[in-house]
């Protein structure tokens, strides 16, 4: 029971880890926190405010240790508490780890793992790049770590989902997962992967929350690759938990052009380690990834006549039915109209807002 008293101590206003933990030491258990009385609690030193906010906390929701424990069994929701055995040994390494947190599927405290984040508005290419990275890692046996956001994170899940395991990080309660997340989580925790926070079940994430989810994100992870960052992208403030806490940091290299890369291009030049490939990643850390590396599925071959259309379509860009027939004259307007549509069916280009991408 103890860990649904600490639990539930954290989840009291201005009662953060190291406050719960101060509180702790002083008590020698969660449970004789909760249970004190008013004139024991005044005699430490701590802000009449916190004393204040816990008395009024346990008046109000008398039975909530005893509501916390029914919630998790219904919903299988697990607690980890920064003294339990296991507690991932390389989040305990971060300034202000989490004393206490929530999950669903398995934990694998000591799974080597790294995190791939971005922005939430990617580009073709950022999808691309994120999904090469994470199904090679994820074959290797590197678990994913990201925020569960659109864009580039929700990319980094789904591939890894492919060939291995991910981790999801919260930045609201896990029973307030939003409709459209629900699918993909139930996918990551029968992957044998989970999904975690610090707050408490019903706390409805804001702004404020997310830079304290990206610090958990970068402490579970050896490295953080970010894919694709804007110049002011909240993956930037990911990078700058893991470079403040000794992890490395990785930047995949953008288009000049586009200002979406502009945050990858800032931390190379500040000394992040440019990355490529996911052999890059395997190689820096010395891990082999010669039994489990993806196998591609081999493609349909192309017809003349659509390889002279595929060779029109540029790497990494999108191009439109226009720009195409402008670059094709010995081919018909009718007869691009099926090649694209056979190309698309045999898995070479992928339609994407009005125009085409590659996909390989």
């Amino acid at each position: 029971m103890e860990k649904y008293y600490l639990a539930t101590l954290n989840a009291v206003n201005l009662i953060g880890s190291k406050t719960t933990q101060k509180l702790v030491e002083i008590f020698g258990s969660a449970e004789n926190v909760w249970r004190a009385e008013l004139p024991q609690l005044q005699q430490t030193a701590f802000n009449p405010k916190i004393i204040n906010n816990l008395t009024e906390f346990r008046s109000k929701y008398p039975d909530a240790v005893e509501k916390l424990v029914e919630f998790c069994k219904i919903k299988q929701v697990k607690i980890c508490t920064l003294y339990d055995e296991d507690y991932p040994p390389i989040l305990k390494e971060i300034s202000g780890a989490p004393v206490v947190f929530y999950y669903r599927g398995e934990l694998k405290p000591h799974a080597e793992r790294i995190a791939i984040v971005g922005t939430r508005e990617s580009t073709p290419y950022g999808e691309k790049a994120t999904k090469f990275l994470a199904e090679e890692l994820a074959a290797a046996g590197i678990t994913i770590v990201s925020g569960a956001a659109r864009g580039i994170d929700t990319f980094a899940h789904q591939a890894a989902l492919k060939f291995g395991r991910t981790v999801a990080v919260l930045g609201y309660g896990i029973n307030k997962i939003p409709r459209d997340k629900r699918k993909l989580f139930e996918e990551i925790i029968k992957g044998g992967g989970a999904i975690l926070t610090e707050f408490p079940p019903n706390f409805d994430g804001d702004k404020g929350t997310f830079p304290a989810r990206n610090r958990i994100i970068a402490g579970l992870a050896r490295g953080v690759i970010v894919v694709e960052a804007g110049e002011k992208s909240g993956a930037l403030i990911t990078a700058g938990f893991a470079a403040d806490n000794s992890r490395d940091v990785f930047a995949v290299p953008h288009n000049i052009f586009y200002v979406k890369g502009a945050g990858c291009h800032n931390l190379i030049r500040d000394g992040a380690i440019l990355v490529t490939s996911a052999a890059d990643i395997l190689e820096y850390y010395n891990v082999s990834n010669e039994k489990t590396a993806p196998k591609i599925e081999p493609k349909v071959e192309l017809e003349a006549a659509e390889k002279i259309v595929y060779d029109k379509i540029p790497q990494d860009e999108t191009i439109t039915l226009e720009e195409i027939l402008m670059n094709v004259d010995e081919i018909s307007t009718a007869e691009i109209s099926s090649i694209m549509l056979q190309l698309e069916l045999k898995g070479y280009i992928v339609e994407n807002d009005g125009g085409y991408i590659r996909q390989i």
